[in-house]
């Protein structure tokens, strides 16, 4: 298969995902207010934020072409001053395509270093190179208002940035977390795109993140669903307890250590998910899929066993 080709089905692929909306939840993407400045846009099943300051606005990911359009749209609604800034979370073109919109209008683009090399080397015709890239931290201010930008490592992708909104002070976590708790299933079992070695100190940085800045509010960059006592599903808030975050690093923490305890007693890594079918902490994972599970234990045993890529 052809880099053409690949690139023309990741496109289709992003599209379809950007699409994709369980029933019955509302309009197709909405705004929500959190409070001084801050606002979440949501469109479909995914989340981004923007900051309003007395000089501008900060924009993050801006999802596709179409939802991008919208965004724009909702923060017209908010105030009239222009998108300043556009902060991606990292490279995915699930989050980061779409930000011409933006671009023309004369916004600038900010991401962690290796997101420029990532760009470089999966183009894709609406995603646009970042402007300003910094390493560890980076700090963007629209007058009262402002959005940091911090870097842990590696995690999921190798560009991925937390973001804390002042003075809302509410932390922006992208696909590595999501509120309102963190004990659900991988996205994709495969963790194609995680660095596992460093997921548990990237989350116990965030953690320590909070915890210095006083933050107890966390947005994600994907819907949460909640199930009514008919069974009936509906959105989470766009807000979540920054427990989400702890409770994550406990799911990966139990996931590492079951695997690892497993190939400690000679249990090949192929016959480790298995053995774990069951385990009681499996009870503790919403939507829990037993194929998907035993994908997962048998690249957390890969991991543990070739060790960091």
């Amino acid at each position: 298969m052809t880099m053409k080709i690949l690139l023309a089905f990741a496109a289709l692929l992003v599209a379809s995902l950007a699409a994709a909306q369980p029933a019955g939840l509302g309009p197709k993407f909405q705004t929500d207010a959190l409070g001084d400045g801050l606002y979440a846009f949501r469109y479909g099943p995914y989340r981004d934020i923007f900051v309003v300051g007395d000089q501008g606005v900060i924009a993050t990911d801006p999802l596709s072409s179409v939802a991008a359009a919208a965004l724009k749209e909702e923060i017209a609604k908010v105030t009239d001053l222009p998108v300043k800034f556009v902060a991606y979370s990292h490279s995915h073109w699930d989050h980061a395509v779409g930000g011409t919109i933006f671009k023309q209008a004369g916004a600038k683009f900010v991401a962690q270093e290796n997101c420029r090399d990532n760009i470089r080397d999966t183009p894709h015709a609406d995603l646009v190179p970042p402007d300003i890239l910094f390493r560890d931290h980076y700090r963007i201010d629209v007058g009262n208002a402002s959005l940091e930008l911090f870097w842990f490592g590696p995690s999921h992708s190798n560009c991925l940035s937390v973001m804390l909104a002042r003075p809302a002070n509410v932390i922006f976590i992208v696909d590595i977390a999501n509120p309102p708790q963190g004990w659900m299933k991988e996205f994709n079992p495969n963790v194609p795109d995680t660095y596992l070695h460093n997921m548990v100190p990237y989350l116990k940085a965030v953690e320590k993140l909070a915890a210095d800045n006083g933050v107890t509010r966390v947005v994600g960059g994907h819907i949460s669903l909640g199930r009514s006592a008919d069974g009936k599903p509906f959105l989470q808030p766009a807000a979540g307890p920054i427990s989400a975050v702890s409770e994550r690093r406990e799911f990966w923490e139990t996931m590492i250590a079951a695997v690892r305890d497993e190939l400690a007693r000679g249990t090949p890594g192929e016959q480790v998910a298995g053995r774990l079918a069951g385990a009681p902490f499996e009870s503790r994972i919403t939507d829990l899929d037993r194929g998907e599970m035993d994908i997962f234990y048998r690249v957390i045993a890969s991991y543990l066993q070739a060790g960091r890529p």
